[in-house]
């Protein structure tokens, strides 16, 4: 499924995610501008550093954790490629403003492969 964003009107640094569809009561990841959005460019090969950005691997963090440990892709071609790169560049290096109560690392896990399944 496509990439899924939720904006929030009281809190303007965090944004749920999702690729499974899921309302946004039941998102538990967001993402995580602390970290820096990866890219991936074409120049003849695939590479970090010369060509044309042909997908991100975006940072997400859940709801329960400290420090977000997970990434997602995010290809030139789906939506929200453009708007990922001007949402980094209006909030990155912000801090969340929602934490929740801690979670176990196996909850996460479950978690992250029912929103993200492709990304597993």
């Amino acid at each position: 499924m496509a990439l899924t964003l939720y904006a929030f009107h009281d809190r303007p640094h965090d944004f749920a995610a999702t690729k499974s569809g899921a309302s946004l009561e039941d998102c538990v990841f967001l993402l995580d501008f602390t970290r820096p959005l990866e890219r991936t460019r074409w120049f003849g090969i695939a590479n970090r550093w010369l060509g044309i950005t042909v997908s991100f691997l975006i940072p997400v963090v859940h709801k329960g954790q400290g420090k977000g440990e997970y990434v997602i892709s995010l290809h030139r071609d789906q939506p929200y490629f453009e708007d990922i790169q001007n949402l980094w560049r209006q909030h990155y290096r912000t801090t969340r403003t929602t934490k929740s109560e801690a979670v176990d690392d196996l909850v996460v896990i479950a978690d992250f492969g029912g929103h993200f399944p492709e990304d597993c």
